[in-house]
């Protein structure tokens, strides 16, 4: 009988150390190294960029945005007029999360700018282009030679999931790409699924898209998710290699104390 005992316990304790080596393995296990643009693109084939086409959309101003607009032109006084004169201060100025503070003219909750001289311009859904343009229009009447000067607010996105600095960040310049705007949170770690990349986005009308795009596959250079948009939520998810080790550096201390308390109990009472 005792031998059974025996025999039984020497089978648990066994068990045991199959258990801690294969816990101890998880957590050593390594996870895929990434090989910057090599892990996005399958480097042995030619990539023809006519297959590509160009998607990227210009951003439009929307309501409650910080648009900086100035005046010049040969006619000083007027000019003067319609950046706000000598002691009007008409800007706002707005501190955002993806970058320093703001300054410029507030869209208001109809769409207008509220400018000296010309009254309410519509503003909503115009690029910034398209704002100058019309402003030129405006003012040409007034005097020679204008010139305007438009630039919008400096949007951004947020980042979230297997990156190395999760946050929101500010574009870096206008129409970056997807992997630009990954270098500035210090690009995927590795345990980022790359095939599985998300990317959340809400339309100026109010349609929402959530876009699925896999980074190992060439197509999504024609995706209009390469280039980022405005307020856009990009995740990266973890790779399941990672939630193993996870699960062994769990698990793996608590089977180690179990083994070496059945290995003392064998030697006392064997």
């Amino acid at each position: 009988m005792t031998k059974i005992k025996h025999c039984s316990i020497s089978t648990l304790t066994l068990l045991l150390g199959i258990i801690v080596l294969s816990l101890s393995f998880m957590t050593s296990c390594k996870g895929p190294q990434l090989n910057m643009m090599g892990a996005y693109l399958d480097t042995t084939k030619t990539i023809e960029l006519a297959e590509y086409p160009f998607k990227y959309q210009e951003p439009t101003i929307r309501k409650y945005d910080i648009v900086r607009v100035k005046f010049a032109g040969k006619n000083p006084n007027v000019a003067s007029q319609l950046n706000g004169g000598a002691g009007g201060d008409l800007e706002t100025r707005v501190k955002g999360s993806e970058g320093p503070e703001q300054t410029g003219l507030q869209v208001d909750i109809e769409g207008n700018i509220n400018f000296p001289v010309l009254g309410k311009v519509k503003a909503e859904g115009l690029t910034k282009e398209q704002l100058r343009l019309k402003l030129m229009e405006l003012i040409t009447p007034m005097m020679q030679n204008p010139f305007v000067l438009v630039d919008l607010p400096k949007r951004g996105v947020t980042i979230l999931g297997e990156v190395k600095s999760p946050s929101t960040i500010a574009f870096a310049k206008e129409r970056a790409n997807l992997f630009e705007t990954l270098a500035q949170v210090g690009f995927v770690t590795e345990y980022g699924d790359l095939s599985k990349v998300k990317v959340y986005r809400e339309s100026p009308e109010g349609k929402r898209i959530l876009a699925n795009m896999n980074l190992r596959d060439t197509g999504f250079l024609a995706s209009e998710f390469f280039y980022p948009q405005p307020d856009d939520v990009i995740y990266i998810p973890t790779l399941p290699t990672r939630t193993i080790r996870n699960f062994g550096q769990t698990y793996a201390p608590i089977a180690t104390i179990i083994l070496a308390l059945s290995t003392l109990f064998i030697t006392l009472f064997k």
